[in-house]
């Protein structure tokens, strides 16, 4: 049986179909959450923590730079690629060196680019709360 939209009986969509951008902002705060407990396990000194958020980080760097799209992005798309590179690298040095200074930094501009995502998407409204680093 297949339901046709808006008629009786289909399910009603109550948010607007998901785009790419979505996922990108998501991405972007999962990331801070993520670097607030690098730098605690930071803190803590803890290897196998360390090296646990560490990884998660770095996956997710990963996952926003296969979302870049070359072909069509431009100079956009070369600077973002820059700056994940750059945010890959200080990451690195932050748990190597325990500069959780270098954690501060990446947060705050994951911040600023995720509100910026925000603005644009939601017109203005954010929709997510940036944890505290």
């Amino acid at each position: 049986m297949t339901l046709i939209p808006n008629s009786p009986g289909a399910p009603v969509q109550c948010e607007p179909p998901a785009v790419p951008e979505h996922m990108v902002v998501l991405l972007l705060e999962g990331g801070q959450r993520v670097l607030v407990k690098l730098e605690e396990a930071i803190a803590s000194d803890d290897p196998r923590l360390k090296a646990h958020f560490t990884k998660k980080m770095l996956a997710i760097l990963d996952e926003l730079r296969r979302r870049l799209n070359h072909d069509q992005g431009g100079d956009l798309v070369d600077n973002l690629d820059r700056l994940y590179d750059w945010w890959h690298r200080e990451i690195l040095l932050a748990r190597s060196n325990g500069d959780v200074e270098r954690l501060k930094r990446v947060h705050a501009q994951m911040g600023d680019m995720r509100q910026a995502w925000e603005y644009v998407l939601f017109q203005g409204e954010g929709m997510s709360e940036s944890p505290e680093l």
